[in-house]
């Protein structure tokens, strides 16, 4: 269904589609796929086909986030990932937001509501969670805890380590949740910018890489 969405979208039809590239944790299962390719080729072709510098890319997924660091001609130089807890992740936003008490599409406006910021000192989305609802037993507001929750996840992904001077934000997250972003730019010296479309730049890369007919062996 998503294809023929795209398809009739762009005006064509799935028989005239010369290559079809399929990326992310569900690859290996799309039928129509010629070729697969990882995240990370993807996320680093469709930002730098964007911005056309040398940047780092910041993915904030559902299950891990993902940092890629590009130089001025588009190469990957280097990567991390984290994959250890899903703190610093969009399900730890979600375990967060059903233990308040509340959709997922409520946490970021309650965040904007205040400058204040609840500590929160876990490491793991388990403890943290549980942590959220001891920061509500001591008087802390909804408010500062949903603000502390997206301080959380933005220094999770800071620590990864963030090179150069400017810093590209991808995926979903960022896409549905404005104020990590903001988070991240105050924790940086770096110029940080939401990518266009961000929840689309691994798609747009898979997409061009189709379009070449070659790419990097998957890696």
């Amino acid at each position: 269904l998503v294809l023929q969405g795209a398809c009739e979208e762009a005006g064509v039809a799935p028989t005239e589609l010369d290559g079809v590239v399929s990326t992310g944790y569900g690859r290996d299962g799309v039928e129509l796929s010629g070729r697969t390719r990882s995240e990370i080729l993807c996320l680093a072709k469709g930002a730098f086909v964007q911005m056309a510098r040398a940047m780092t890319v910041v993915d904030i997924g559902g299950q891990d986030s993902k940092v890629i660091f590009l130089d001025e001609r588009g190469t990957r130089t280097d990567y991390r990932m984290n994959r250890k807890c899903a703190a610093g992740t969009g399900s730890f936003l979600e375990i967060v937001a059903m233990r308040l008490g509340m959709s997922l599409d409520q946490l970021g406006p309650l965040a904007e509501r205040t400058r204040e910021c609840a500590p929160l000192s876990s490491f793991c989305s388990v403890f943290a969670a549980t942590e959220v609802l001891d920061l509500l037993r001591k008087g802390y507001s909804l408010e500062s805890i949903a603000r502390g929750v997206y301080r959380s996840v933005a220094q999770r992904v800071v620590e990864m380590g963030l090179k150069g001077d400017f810093v590209g934000l991808a995926g979903g997250v960022v896409a549905h949740h404005p104020v990590l972003a903001q988070m991240v730019k105050e924790m940086t010296s770096a110029e940080v910018q939401v990518l266009p479309n961000p929840q689309h730049t691994g798609a747009l890369g898979a997409a061009l890489l189709a379009r070449e007919g070659a790419g990097e062996d998957e890696r």
